[in-house]
């Protein structure tokens, strides 16, 4: 070989290692990249459910008392346009808890599930033991979590 040669296959290797380490570099770039994306995205939904929280937090009151005095309507006086307005007020709430993804924990005749429900009173039968009988106050989860049990009546 000759001199020539060589000097031209050295500039070939090093060049050859300069393009290794770029593209060594551009694939950790692309790697870090992905990770502060992945990071950023969980960063955003944890805020996105402390948000929801510290409505729900705000609203859960005001719910409460609507379906308190809901349920205190008489049959007959929720022909009344101001009762009818109240009821339609306490439906949008509920819908747009809905639409953020909150759920109500709202359901009679399932068994007691002390992770979703808060006893405030047992009756006592000898039938249907340990089963909710009456939803006092509605539980509410966030994205599967529990954030307010339900207040409920069960069979002793």
């Amino acid at each position: 070989m000759t001199k020539k040669q060589e000097k031209i296959n050295e500039q070939i290797e090093a060049l050859q290692k300069e393009k290794e380490e770029y593209l060594n570099s551009w694939k950790r770039e692309c790697a870090n990249h992905i990770n502060y994306k992945n990071k950023e995205l969980e960063r955003t939904q944890e805020i996105v459910i402390n948000l929801k929280e510290m409505m729900l937090e705000k609203l859960v009151p005001i719910l409460d008392n609507m379906s308190l005095a809901s349920r205190a309507i008489k049959e007959e006086e929720k022909d009344n346009a101001s009762i009818k307005g109240l009821l339609m007020i306490e439906k949008q709430l509920e819908d747009v808890l809905k639409e953020l993804g909150i759920e109500e924990i709202n359901e009679t005749g399932i068994d007691f599930n002390p992770e979703i429900h808060e006893v405030l009173e047992e009756i006592e039968s000898s039938e249907n033991s340990g089963k909710v009988t009456e939803i006092i106050q509605k539980g509410y989860r966030v994205n599967g979590k529990v954030f307010k049990p339900a207040k409920v009546r069960i069979v002793k």
